[in-house]
């Protein structure tokens, strides 16, 4: 992206704990990372680089509430993708027969007799209740936090307890680099070795 000048648009981080099963089971397990620990690294990493201000950023990975949403864009994210809650709202009960095509509740199957379980006036109902129900919170914990829009939060907003006795920001568990700290030269190992390993003409790391 530095060499060329050209970016894209936009890139979605979907993190690890997704309920697809779509990748590989030696990926999810060994080489995936959790949304929040992805949605860190590649905001920080844009940032690094100076091309946030080009890039959007979309994030998926078990989110369901409106803190999870708030959570997410403090570190960075510009929008959420979500599926799990809407699934529970038209009636999931995650009996994890999707592949079986045997759904008890009609929400996973070609059966047309499992099907009738799905009544379609009243889940779209409950859908369209838990979004509504979702966006209100979000706008409450918007105002409750002295926030004009959920965009405004920063992970100096966001506390969690990381023992009985101690509880740290996110500002502290996820350290943010400074515009263009990765050209200019990172003195945090954590970054600096992976950016000195990276070339623009391969995937290939030099290592």
């Amino acid at each position: 992206m530095l060499e060329t000048k050209i970016y894209p648009d936009f890139i979605v981080v979907d993190g690890k704990e997704g309920g697809t099963g779509a990748a590989p089971l030696e990926f999810i397990d060994h080489i995936g990372k959790p949304m929040r620990q992805g949605l860190y690294f590649v905001h920080n990493a844009l940032v690094g680089i100076g091309v946030r201000q080009h890039i959007k950023l979309g994030v998926a990975g078990k989110i369901i509430t409106a803190f999870d949403i708030i959570r997410a864009m403090a570190l960075g994210a510009d929008w959420c993708n979500a599926a799990r809650g809407f699934m529970f709202a038209v009636g999931c009960i995650q009996s994890q027969s999707c592949h079986t095509d045997r759904c008890p509740t009609g929400v996973a199957t070609q059966d047309p007799r499992r099907q009738r379980a799905l009544v379609v006036p009243d889940k779209m109902q409950r859908v369209a209740n838990f979004h509504r129900a979702t966006l209100h919170e979000l706008a409450e914990m918007t105002a409750a936090a002295g926030l004009d829009h959920p965009k405004e939060f920063k992970p100096i907003h966001i506390s969690r307890r990381i023992s009985p006795s101690e509880v740290l920001t996110f500002a502290e568990l996820y350290p943010s680099l400074a515009e263009g700290e990765l050209i200019a030269g990172s003195g945090t190992p954590r970054w600096k070795q992976p950016w000195d390993m990276a070339r623009a003409d391969s995937f290939r790391a030099i290592a």
